[in-house]
């Protein structure tokens, strides 16, 4: 579409209300096939130059604009909403609301124009102003933010809509405040399948996953589950190590669902994900053999699958196939391989692995992938290289490395100096018995019983409790846990999402 020969008609007489009408529409309609920043530009000008701002229809013309604006060129909106935008109606300001809501940069912005539209603009929000905003505060998890929408909600007479209710949800999930996320889900006097699936997955979010089976088994008296309840329903199963409830969903999918859920790539690696945090490899395999399609996802998902079995070989051949198909690795494939390397101590791999992430693909490590590499030195008995590693790192180690260098120190006949510090390393990042236990086991490899009983007698003092190591395993559907010394197990509730 090209406006220049569109907008070289003369100028309608402005006296004549029929003709002005007609023109408005032909802008009207220039707005609606409108594909780009530039062709909105000429209509911008275009609409300068031929109408006049007291005609009630160029309010409207005004609208479309920025709306186009708002989602192409957001600096443009906001010159425009400042510029030609006099006494904006709520549709304006929840366009510029909407439109840094989504944006990356500019979510607090929302915000602020929320607060700038009750103080300055003197309009009342209105039902479609309130998810825009609380989607901002979801995503920078202003908690205190969202509580005061909340109320304004209450006030404005709102608490029923069901799309405002969702938003809260969400926000309530992303802060981590699952009771009120409950409170917004029980008073709901009425709820969409995105409302049971945006409960699900604050559940799944927040680690209640026997609570979001529950739910989803709720869920199904009502609702058909689409493909957002299958993949948060299979997070949970992967949580539980629940590999029979995820057989089932899989199940589920392949019997119940349309082609277009069965073969999503989202369901499909929340699949993969699941069986191969279950144990169950081979499936995971088959699965990722028959997917119409695979994405970066895809592949990281069984690297990291094998990486967590101790296949090293698989891990890496996959590494290759995903590059020979073309498809860029990024940080979380590297994680993955880098702990594959890890658990096979495949020291000189790891460490070309390491550096062909940074050289060719310029990606720069993050601490997971310090603390593979050093925790693969470490394990090799390397430990002044892991040291080096440590003290050449441009971020702040974890406890997890402190501790990977400790449980070394603690296996090895390498000197107490270094075993100590690393201890103190430990104490000062974590809360816990972890570092005095490795410290503990330090002292009795080297036979100094007299520091052994002072690490304890510390511990005592402290109040430092040695937490029992537990597992949990399910069978036929029984989830069993097991507490390290304790010759009893826990058996729960047969799970059950049927």
């Amino acid at each position: 579409m090209v406006l220049a020969t569109t907008l070289s008609p003369t100028v309608p007489t402005m006296n004549n209300n029929i003709e002005t009408t007609n023109h408005h529409h032909r802008l009207l309609h220039l707005l609606n096939k409108c594909t780009s920043m530039s062709q909105l530009k000429q209509i911008h000008a275009h609409t300068l130059r031929t109408t006049s701002t007291a005609h009630p229809h160029t309010l409207f013309l005004h609208s479309r604009i920025l709306h186009f604006a708002s989602l192409h060129d957001l600096r443009y909106a906001f010159l425009f909403f400042h510029t030609h935008i006099q006494n904006p109606n709520s549709f304006a300001w929840n366009t510029m609301i909407r439109a840094c809501a989504r944006s990356t940069h500019l979510k607090q912005e929302a915000i602020l124009l929320y607060r700038k539209m009750l103080c300055e603009g003197d309009v009342t929000p209105d039902k479609h102003s309130f998810p825009f905003v609380l989607k901002a505060c979801a995503y920078l998890f202003a908690l205190s933010e969202g509580k005061q929408l909340h109320a304004h909600i209450f006030k404005l007479g709102l608490a029923s809509d069901v799309y405002i209710n969702n938003s809260l949800i969400h926000l309530y999930g992303s802060c981590g405040s699952l009771k009120d996320a409950q409170e917004v889900f029980d008073e709901m006097p009425e709820r969409s399948v995105v409302s049971w699936n945006v409960m699900i997955d604050t559940l799944v979010h927040l680690n209640e996953f026997d609570d979001a089976l529950m739910c989803f088994r709720e869920m199904q008296e009502s609702f058909k589950a689409d493909s957002f309840a299958i993949q948060s329903i299979l997070r949970a199963c992967a949580g539980l190590g629940a590999l029979s409830l995820g057989m089932w969903v899989h199940a589920y999918v392949l019997r119940r669902c349309s082609p277009e859920v069965a073969d999503d790539v989202l369901v499909n690696n929340y699949l993969l994900d699941m069986y191969c945090k279950c144990g169950s490899l081979e499936t995971a395999k088959s699965i990722f053999e028959r997917m119409v399609k695979r994405d970066v996802t895809s592949w990281n998902t069984m690297i990291h699958g094998f990486a967590m079995h101790g296949q090293v070989v698989p891990a890496l051949e996959y590494l290759r196939r995903m590059v020979d198909g073309e498809l860029t690795p990024n940080s979380i494939t590297f994680s993955g391989v880098l702990s594959a390397c890890r658990h096979g101590g495949m020291v000189s791999e790891g460490q070309n692995y390491f550096t062909l992430m940074t050289t060719r693909y310029g990606i720069e490590p993050v601490l997971e992938h310090y603390g593979c590499l050093v925790d693969l030195l470490a394990r090799a008995g390397l430990i002044s290289e892991a040291l080096d590693v440590v003290s050449n790192m441009p971020i702040k180690p974890d406890v997890v490395i402190w501790r990977s260098i400790l449980d070394a120190c603690s296996k090895r006949s390498i000197g107490i100096e270094v075993s100590e510090e690393m201890a103190k390393k430990t104490m000062e990042s974590e809360e816990g018995s972890g570092g005095y236990m490795l410290l503990s086991r330090v002292y009795a490899a080297a036979r100094k019983w007299d520091e052994v009983g002072a690490v304890r007698k510390l511990m005592e003092d402290k109040g430092v409790a040695k937490e029992p190591g537990c597992s949990t395993i399910e069978i036929d559907g029984v989830a069993h846990e097991f507490f390290a010394g304790n010759k009893m197990w826990t058996q729960f509730d047969k799970l059950s999402i049927i």
